[in-house]
């Protein structure tokens, strides 16, 4: 509907004055009532003025809730009632907007047409009844469904109904006067509401006492479907909403009704990983196993998908579900294939469990789940690769094979590919790991020409490094030397790599050196900062408490950044937690070590010397006790 553009503000200063204060007076002079005269056209016409959003004197007085002056101007203009804005509102919309009852009774009582008047729509197609639906005005909704109860059948622009509005809104009075004055009307009232949902569809999301009320009302609400072919128990399965989901499945043939995508409702419920309404489902639906969408996917297949660890656990432990272990779905894949692609690891444990779970199945490509983890593994140049070679070894163990065409195919285009397209996210790892390696052997020779504490000026031991006799110098040393050579070594093999065509295996070899040049560095920092504290604490305790303060921080910053996005926050959290203890472990026992070889060294160079700690410097010596 297109909005009629009105001239400009054509209104004069004492009406607008008069019917946004609500002057009774003052109007009174503006249409000259007070003379006894007959009020002559001139006068009369005042009203026909409008402001710039087109709205006249009676929009303005409806707005504001002013019955007497809305009664002063009708009997001057009675036109002024079908008059409309730039928005198309008519007095009888704004004053429904406002919730102004007693406005909105007159107003109807002075409709010309009383069917077109109260069925008027503004631009956005919203009648009286919306707006008062819309703002919650259940007597004014009321007084309209009595005088003309068609007015709840018809729906906006985008083919939203009252009912819908009311039910979105919560607000259950409201809904019982619609479907309740709907048995004396005449026209059917509408449940309709955008992309052809229901009033049930919003009701299984916002109440259940609303919802079974829809459903006394109009049983047949359940089985209607929007336009992408989902019921409202697919809503309320995907709304996690158990109640609504148990009340609707009273009739189990809802169970049956699949969406544009064939997608049952125990499909929804599997992606979403409610255990509940997949145990409800399972009741219900008999044969849920042979139940798939238009991939040919089951529920398992839905469940590993997404990552339902809880999901694909209640699945793996019923009999009932030995058929969808080695099903395959549209492209081949079985449930195993799936975790092995979106690297799932619990998920593979909990299917690798299952001696049901057929390892050799191939899918359409001719592949087994070992050859998609090894082509998973060819193709992601990241540390996660490491996850990937865990599920290559859990496999290989349990002699799994891999497709005799997969490896026929590797055999005769595997390097010709390699050579045509260099992946992207090989050169920037790779390229970022060099620089990180050239950082480190620079950093370690630099280190190495300026010990901690400089050298000794004078005496006999000039020359010599000032804290060369303290077992946090000799820590200093291994952890720096272990740097150097590692970093050299990754450096060497980054070069090697441009001249063999097996660059993944070297860029994974290089980047683990890498990373235990950076961990001995950091223990070469911490030494140094150890050298300066109290000889008393054990060099192995700061150590670990300088580790910790170095990487704590931004690891923790960035895992809890990424723990407050992830789908399965507490999932990741058990598996950070699990992680983390294991890295405090392996540290420890990194540092125990450590400590036995610096013993080892400083006992064949002073055996008169007691350990742990033994400082010398010039003719006196300070033992220091742990």
């Amino acid at each position: 509907m297109a909005a009629t553009r009105h001239t400009p503000h054509t209104m004069k200063h004492e009406l607008l004055k008069a019917v946004s204060t609500g002057d009774a007076g003052l109007l009174e002079q503006v249409l000259g009532l007070q003379s006894s005269a007959t009020v002559e056209q001139g006068e009369e016409s005042c009203l026909k003025g409008v402001t710039a959003e087109g709205s006249s004197a009676l929009h303005i007085a409806a707005s504001c809730g002013y019955l007497e002056l809305v009664k002063m101007v009708c009997a001057q203009d009675i036109s002024l009632v079908k008059a409309r804005n730039n928005l198309c509102d008519t007095p009888l919309i704004c004053a429904a907007r406002a919730g102004h009852v007693d406005v909105a009774d007159y107003l109807m009582e002075c409709a010309i047409n009383e069917q077109e008047d109260l069925r008027a729509r503004n631009l956005d197609g919203a009648t009286a009844m919306h707006e008062a639906v819309r703002n919650g005005h259940v007597l004014l909704l009321q007084r309209l469904m009595s005088k003309d109860s068609g007015l709840a059948a018809v729906e906006d622009e985008r083919h939203v109904s009252p009912l819908y509005l009311a039910v979105a809104s919560n607000r259950a009075d409201m809904v019982k006067v619609l479907i309740g004055e709907s048995s004396n009307s005449v026209t059917p009232v509408s449940y309709s509401g955008p992309d052809g949902q229901t009033a049930l569809h919003a009701a299984v999301y916002i109440s259940r006492e609303i919802g079974e009320s829809l459903q006394c009302w109009d049983p047949t609400l359940a089985t209607v479907a929007d336009d992408y072919g989902r019921t409202a128990l697919h809503y309320a399965t995907l709304a996690k909403n158990i109640g609504p989901v148990k009340h609707l499945l009273a009739n189990s043939s809802l169970a049956y009704i699949p969406d544009n995508e064939g997608l049952y409702p125990v499909h929804i419920a599997s992606i979403v990983g409610n255990v509940n309404i997949v145990c409800k489902f399972m009741e219900i639906c008999l044969n849920y196993d042979e139940l798939l969408d238009n991939k040919r996917r089951n529920i398992l297949h839905c469940a590993v998908e997404h990552g339902r660890i809880q999901v694909v656990w209640h699945i793996c432990r019923n009999p009932k579900s030995a058929r969808m272990m080695n099903a395959r779905d549209g492209e081949g894949n079985t449930p195993l294939h799936l975790a092995v692609k979106k690297g799932h690891t619990l998920i593979f444990s909990l299917l690798m469990m299952d001696t049901m779970v057929n390892l050799d199945i191939m899918n359409n490509e001719g592949l087994t789940p070992l050859d998609v983890a090894f082509s998973t593994l060819h193709s992601d140049y990241t540390f996660s690769s490491f996850t990937n070679t865990s599920i290559i070894t859990c496999l290989t163990l349990c002699e799994a094979s891999g497709s005799p065409c997969h490896q026929a195919r590797n055999l005769t285009d595997k390097w010709c590919l390699e050579e045509k397209k260099e992946s992207s996210s090989y050169a920037n790892v790779s390229r970022s790991i060099l620089y990180i390696s050239i950082f480190i052997v620079v950093g370690s020779v630099t280190a190495a020409c300026t010990p901690p504490g400089g050298y000794i000026a004078e005496g006999k031991d000039a020359g010599k490094p000032v804290f060369g006799e303290r077992t946090g110098f000799w820590i200093f040393m291994v952890a720096n030397s272990m740097s150097f050579h590692l970093s050299t070594i990754a450096i060497i093999l980054f070069v090697f790599a441009r001249l063999t065509r097996h660059r993944r295996f070297h860029l994974i070899l290089s980047a683990a050196l890498v990373f235990g040049a950076v961990l001995s560095m950091v223990i070469a920092f911490a030494a140094v900062v150890g050298l300066t504290l109290d000889p008393a604490n054990s060099w192995d305790e700061y150590i670990l408490i300088w580790l910790v303060s170095n990487l704590a921080f931004p690891i923790s910053l960035r895992v809890a950044m990424q723990l407050w996005t992830s789908k399965h926050r507490w999932q990741d959290i058990s598996k950070v937690v699990a992680q983390a203890i294991l890295v405090v472990y392996v540290i420890r026992a990194s540092i125990i070590g450590m400590q036995s070889l610096v013993k080892s060294l400083l006992l064949g160079r002073h055996e008169s010397c007691s350990w742990p700690w033994c400082a010398i410097q010039v003719d006196s010596a300070f033992l220091y006790p742990t």
